[in-house]
């Protein structure tokens, strides 16, 4: 199946640190060993559809930096429509040692609006099993882009849309989307017309609003997950069902296994794991 996933490109950054006594200069030392680079967001939920053995195409806005350049090699094979407009690519950087000590986030307040809508008029121009939108508030999504965004859910004939919304203000550019997928936190701040909402609720599963009611779906328990990107995975697996006809009730509980088999494992065995679908 052939699934494009537009929005923020983001590369998480993990470093396993120690402390350093008495370094001259500095309040607080942490030294590491090295770092890991991992894709994050949309990129995260592209590099795990290809993993469920999908045709993926990435669209998004990165910078001509080093974590632009690193973000193209951890991506590998996947098909980039990447604009390097950006004066820095989006860095989600995690250093901890046996629990996270800190985060740190480099972004760009404002994406370029005719980049994105670049992206998507491409979208429109072809004809694609599933199209996700991945939205991080990293600017890549807004009222700007509005028009274009509908034209690929209106479209007909009809293809499954999927959105990560994220608290906003524009939350309207969604409307009809097949399903949204937000937190248990920001689906009681969200106003989403669409028609289908399944929300994860972490350890507890998700739970599906349709047509037909409210239905919960719970998931295994799994002892010490690695939940950094959970959500991607649910986002990824609900798009893979839907791409091969699922309905919605199907893909969500195909995502909520999907999602728990990907915090059960380390970070980074995940991506180079090959799963398939019975």
């Amino acid at each position: 199946m052939n699934i494009y996933v537009v929005g923020d490109v983001m590369l998480d950054v993990e470093m396993q640190v120690q402390p350093r006594e008495n370094y001259e200069g500095a309040a607080i030392c942490l030294t590491g060993t090295r770092q890991i680079y991992y894709p994050g967001g949309a990129a995260n939920v592209a590099a795990l559809l290809q993993g469920l053995g999908h045709n993926v195409s990435l669209f998004g806005l990165v910078g001509s930096d080093w974590a632009g350049k690193e973000l193209y090699n951890v991506l590998n094979k996947i098909e980039k429509h990447c604009l390097a407009l950006l004066l820095t690519t989006t860095v989600k950087t995690r250093i901890h040692d046996d629990g996270m000590l800190i985060r740190v986030d480099c972004e760009n307040p404002k994406a370029c609006d005719w980049a994105v809508e670049r992206c998507l008029r491409e979208i429109e121009s072809t004809c694609p099993d599933c199209v996700v939108f991945s939205d991080y508030g990293k600017g890549v999504f807004d009222r700007h882009v509005k028009v274009a965004v509908q034209r690929i859910i209106q479209r007909e004939p009809a293809i499954p849309t999927v959105v990560d919304p994220k608290l906003c203000n524009y939350a309207d550019i969604w409307d009809g989307c097949t399903v949204a997928t937000p937190t248990a936190e920001e689906v009681d701040q969200l106003v989403l017309n669409v028609r289908s909402i399944a929300t994860t609720h972490g350890a507890e599963g998700a739970v599906v609003t349709d047509d037909f009611g409210i239905t919960a779906i719970p998931c295994r328990e799994v002892e010490n997950p690695q939940t950094v990107g959970a959500g991607d995975a649910f986002t990824a697996g609900i798009a893979s069902a839907l791409s091969q006809g699922d309905n919605i009730m199907k893909a969500a509980q195909f995502a909520v296994e999907f999602a728990t088999d990907y915090v059960s494992q380390p970070r980074g065995e995940v991506y180079s794991k090959r799963w398939g679908r019975e």
